[in-house]
């Protein structure tokens, strides 16, 4: 009995996670629509990107619930279903944190921060990949945004004083 309800509660949770998320990033293109062409383009970008991303995760967890049996839908060693508390907290406290180092020290801080210090403090374990992409998504977006789009990146707040310190001497 215990495992149909582990199981049961597992199903749930993964398909109300992305329908949260689908909801977020729907309420993210709503919100853009009215805004000026400039102001938009991220939000868009972001939003339609998650809306798929959170349609490929449905198509997939549909296809693992009819393909698995229920005892193998819960491993004993699967990270999201023994969740400990330094992952619950690292989950709910991530998105102040990220917004803080953000406002303090800009984008390319907080994304590099946010890739490599998240993964591990949830259970994952391989840092090779972690860092791998970690770098590559910030170097990507770092390209992507001032130059091809034409989008600055926020420097933040220390940031924004070490270029004013830099260009006064």
């Amino acid at each position: 009995m215990k495992t149909d309800s582990r199981v049961r509660n597992y199903w749930r949770e993964e398909f109300a996670l992305i329908a949260i998320l689908l909801i977020l990033f729907s309420a993210v293109i709503v919100f853009a629509v009215r805004l000026p062409f400039d102001a938009k383009l991220f939000p868009m970008i972001i939003g339609t990107a998650g809306i798929l991303l959170c349609l490929l995760m449905t198509v997939q967890e549909l296809r693992r619930r009819r393909a698995t049996a229920p005892a193998d839908a819960v491993k004993a060693d699967d990270p999201a279903a023994n969740a400990t508390w330094p992952r619950f907290a690292t989950a709910l406290l991530s998105a102040p944190a990220f917004g803080l180092v953000f406002w303090l020290f800009g984008f390319f801080v907080a994304s590099l921060a946010a890739m490599f210090a998240m993964p591990p403090l949830m259970g994952y374990s391989n840092r090779r990949m972690i860092v791998i992409v970690g770098t590559v998504t910030v170097a990507c977006l770092a390209v992507f945004f001032p130059y091809l789009v034409g989008v600055s990146l926020p420097h933040g707040v220390v940031g924004d004083w070490l270029l004013d310190q830099l260009r006064s001497h």
